[in-house]
């Protein structure tokens, strides 16, 4: 309504925040909540549980495993031989061909060393590393 003449208080807006069906003061803005772990928390914790994995003797060193040709079929004949399951493979990066055979069983998944965590080598009942990722993974770990 008019400022005047209406025998009622000066309001700016119906829509201000003090009216009822009205704006809101300071509402939510999106904002990001995610938080980053230090990393030296972050090597620590996958010390423990690579430690954790060895102990319980679900850890895995492979010379190699070495694909002819892309198959899934003969990347499970592999893992059947290994006696493995669920397992989280750990490559030095240049198996191609192991990539794209495993890719579509769910119960494998390859990464290379750079992508190595925690949350994987929990998720996967078995860790299957190979000989030429040790290196790396020591670097990491010592550094």
């Amino acid at each position: 309504w008019r400022q005047k003449g209406t025998g009622r208080a000066r309001q700016g807006s119906i829509r201000a925040p003090h009216w009822v069906g009205g704006g809101v003061v300071f509402g939510p803005k999106p904002r990001n909540y995610s938080y980053s772990l230090p990393k030296k928390v972050r090597k620590q914790s996958l010390k423990i549980v690579l430690t954790s994995k060895l102990k319980k003797g679900l850890l895995k060193v492979v010379d190699n495993i070495v694909l002819d040709e892309i198959k899934t079929k003969k990347f499970l004949e592999i893992a059947h031989n290994l006696n493995l399951n669920k397992a989280l493979i750990i490559t030095n990066g240049r198996e191609k061909k192991l990539e794209l055979a495993a890719r579509n069983v769910p119960e494998f998944q390859i990464l290379p060393v750079e992508g190595l965590n925690v949350y994987d080598v929990l998720r996967y009942d078995y860790l299957v590393l190979l000989q030429d990722s040790i290196p790396k993974i020591e670097g990491f770990l010592l550094s």
